[in-house]
């Protein structure tokens, strides 16, 4: 029986390329599912500003490894998966379980530097994050930490 992400794959995957085997893009799952966490706390404070956008390829290009013409199919499926409003305790649970605890932190910063890109990390922004972070089981000192961190990278003041 198909399991939850294995229905929300499907179902991305047919409204993006129609059919499963016109995917251009290879393990597609953890890009998409990289990508809807980070668009889940660019949207957390209701305003998905450009730079957001932008952080989000800059990090699905780097770190997910896609090839850049690739990305926009990415985000296309990021923002259907987005717009299907999935449980992120669900997603969150299915994707970190799986992950090392050092890929679940690497996670957090990621999601920091998106909360970041306007230079004005909102609380609710913090709060999405916060409730991710919890539903990786990152322990309170290494969220500070990542927070402290990802400010700082982008010149905010941690006060």
């Amino acid at each position: 029986m198909p399991d939850f992400l294995d229905k929300f794959r499907n179902k991305v995957i047919t409204s993006v390329w129609k059919k499963p085997q016109d995917s251009k893009v290879k393990n597609i799952d953890d890009r998409i599912a990289l990508g809807v966490l980070l668009w889940a706390v660019a949207e957390a404070d209701n305003k998905f500003l450009p730079q957001e956008k932008a952080q989000i390829k800059q990090i699905l290009i780097s770190y997910s490894k896609i090839p850049p013409d690739e990305v926009d199919l990415v985000l296309t499926a990021v923002n259907q998966a987005n717009e299907e409003r999935i449980d992120i305790y669900k997603f969150s649970h299915k994707v970190s379980e799986n992950l090392a605890y050092p890929a679940k932190l690497a996670i957090i910063e990621d999601l920091f530097r998106v909360g970041c890109a306007d230079r004005d990390l909102d609380e609710r922004e913090v709060e999405q994050i916060r409730e991710i972070a919890g539903l990786f089981n990152i322990s309170h000192k290494d969220f500070i930490d990542a927070k402290v961190k990802v400010k700082k990278e982008f010149g905010i003041s941690s006060v």
